[in-house]
């Protein structure tokens, strides 16, 4: 195993009504992690469940930086270090580990906002800590000034870390493709737009009505700036919105209308 992924133990760790088991490395030095099995208890899920919709959405996981399998990358006879029976970790067919980063991910495939909540405790609490084993050398200044200077140091530095970690969050989240579910919402909203359109301008010819909805899918692609549909994204949302409001067809569109 690299100094990349090697792994430290923290021991049980406890944020408000959380108990988990604390792990350093992997992803990075000193970069914090948790044990997908520990993730599932906080949420009230079962460990078989979010393993399965890991595994649905592999692909948007990257290993090494969202996510590692202990499964693969560790010996067999370390799993009482990670809280495991020998059973348990026999039988089980992954052992994920997941970064800051790969937990939000799964927060957004999960679609909850509790366990949003849940996580940004979680962020401010735990992925962002620092030990005190890491400042001991603030706690042996005896200077009053010099000692208030580095703790005011050490909460930029964290505040800075916080603000890194939010910015990849929405990042991740902005980008991510919409899900079938918006998909279909969406493209209800459009249909429901057309269709008052048409209601108010009493128009029934069928060829009139497919320009019209040729002329506002295209608004919709031209607010978002893709050439598809399935490439909507959730950062597209409010200029969709925006745009599904005030459509009205374009003057080249009202010209070929008259054809017809």
């Amino acid at each position: 195993m690299n100094t990349m992924n090697e792994l430290k133990i923290l021991g049980t760790e406890k944020i408000g009504n959380f108990k988990f088991t604390g792990i350093e490395g992997g992803f990075g030095e000193n970069k914090k992690a948790m044990l997908v099995r520990d993730i599932a208890v906080i949420h009230n899920l079962e460990t078989r469940t979010v393993n399965q919709t890991i595994n649905r959405n592999i692909k948007r996981f990257k290993t090494g930086i969202d996510i590692l399998d202990l499964k693969q990358i560790t010996h067999s006879d370390v799993f009482s270090e990670y809280g495991f029976t020998k059973a348990q970790w026999g039988n089980a067919n992954n052992i994920y580990l997941l970064s800051e980063r790969g937990y939000a991910k799964l927060l957004k495939i999960l679609e909850d906002d509790k366990a949003w909540e849940i996580y940004d405790e979680l962020v401010d609490n735990y992925f962002n800590m620092r030990y005190v084993i890491q400042k001991q050398d603030s706690y042996m200044i005896t200077d009053p000034v010099q000692r208030a200077k580095r703790w005011i140091e050490e909460q930029e530095e964290n505040q800075v870390k916080l603000a890194m970690a939010k910015q990849e969050t929405k990042d991740v989240q902005d980008n991510t493709p919409i899900s079938s579910k918006d998909y279909q919402v969406l493209s209800r909203k459009i249909g429901q737009k057309l269709d008052r359109y048409l209601s108010q301008h009493q128009i029934y010819n069928k060829n009139q009505v497919a320009l019209l909805r040729w002329d506002l899918n295209n608004a919709i692609l031209k607010a978002a700036g893709v050439p598809a549909r399935t490439l909507i994204k959730q950062k597209h949302f409010t200029a969709i919105a925006e745009a599904l409001v005030n459509w009205e067809p374009s003057e080249s569109t009202l010209e070929k209308m008259k054809a017809y």
